[in-house]
């Protein structure tokens, strides 16, 4: 009988996350599509990109995080159109795809005056919340200096596509900073209502 009702709450739980991702498909999908400036945070994995993706919801901006959806069935196939479109359908994006350094230019012509974001962390703290995070969720241990080399290209990559770029459009943050929800919400334009960043996702560090 025991097995009997583990079984029904798991088909049940199942049914759950169905509806859910059926409800997110259909709310997206019925969103009018703006082609207009957008705000992206491109810091890489493990920075505090949860952190920024829920302080951009608490600045009222609509948005997207990891969708994986998207980066499966179109980042991994290259299928860029369905990415975009999907990216009009929202005003903010954080994680995966929108931090890949073959996405950043393309939304940036696509989306003009754009706000791009990068986030900055201590090398010791990434390489322990990477560390634990490869474990946890994909039940082995990385390969930490592979994992930290990849941070660093990608870091000189959007260092170097921006340094040309109006400073408007483009600032480097961290989620540690006591000042840094107060320095984001200048940089968009928006009032400030504390000075430094709530903390999220703090169980996968």
């Amino acid at each position: 009988m025991k097995n009997v009702i583990y079984v029904s709450k798991k088909i049940i739980k199942a049914s759950k996350n169905e509806i859910f991702i059926i409800k997110n498909i259909l709310f997206t999908y019925f969103r009018k599509s703006n082609y207009n400036s957008k705000v992206f945070c491109i810091g890489y994995n493990k920075t505090g990109t949860t952190t920024l993706g829920k302080s951009l919801e608490m600045l009222g901006y609509k948005n997207s995080s990891f969708n994986r959806r998207i980066y499966r069935k179109y980042y991994l196939t290259k299928n860029y159109s369905k990415i975009l479109k999907y990216t009009a359908k929202f005003e903010s994006f954080d994680d995966l795809p929108w931090l890949k350094e073959d996405m950043i230019p393309i939304l940036d012509k696509t989306f003009p005056e754009s706000k791009f974001i990068y986030l900055t962390r201590d090398e010791n703290e990434w390489k322990k919340s990477f560390y634990n995070w490869t474990y946890k969720v994909k039940g082995h241990y990385p390969d930490i200096e592979k994992g930290w080399e990849d941070y660093k290209n990608h870091e000189k990559f959007v260092l170097d596509y921006f340094k040309t770029h109006p400073k408007k459009d483009f600032i480097i943050l961290n989620v540690k900073d006591k000042y840094g929800f107060e320095k984001l919400a200048l940089f968009l334009g928006k009032e400030s209502f504390r000075k430094s960043f709530p903390r999220f996702n703090e169980s996968s560090n």
